[in-house]
C-alpha cells in the first residue's frame, strides 16, 4: 500500500527543536495550503492547516526558517495513540522556487 503525500505550502509555525530520549532532533510545524484544484469539471479553492514533523539532521536545518515556501513530501500518520488526527511526517524538505 502507498501513503505518499507531497505538498507545496508555507511554513507558518515553527516549535522549539526537541529531542527524543535516544537524542534525535524533532522538530514539529504547521503548514497552510492554498491552491486551485479541479474536481468533477470545477475548480475549486483549496485551502487548509496541517501539523507536520520533521526528524534528525533537517529538524535543525529548518527550525529557524518561518515563513518559507516549501516542497514536502512524506506520510501521513496518527499523531499518536491519544491523538489520532493526522500528521504529515516529513521525509524530504526543500525551498520552493516557484
Amino acid at each position: 500500500m502507498d501513503n505518499l503525500t507531497k505538498l507545496t505550502a508555507l511554513i507558518y509555525k515553527v516549535e522549539s527543536l526537541r529531542y527524543t530520549p535516544a537524542g534525535i532532533p524533532v522538530l514539529d510545524i504547521m503548514l497552510k495550503h492554498e491552491s486551485w484544484q479541479e474536481e468533477n469539471g470545477q475548480k475549486c479553492l483549496v485551502s487548509f492547516e496541517i501539523p507536520a514533523r520533521i526528524l534528525g539532521k533537517q529538524a535543525e536545518e529548518w527550525q529557524y526558517r518561518q515563513d518559507t515556501m516549501v516542497e514536502a513530501e512524506g506520510f501521513l500518520a496518527q499523531r499518536s495513540k491519544r491523538f489520532p488526527r493526522p500528521i504529515l511526517r516529513i521525509q524530504n524538505i526543500k525551498e520552493y522556487k516557484g
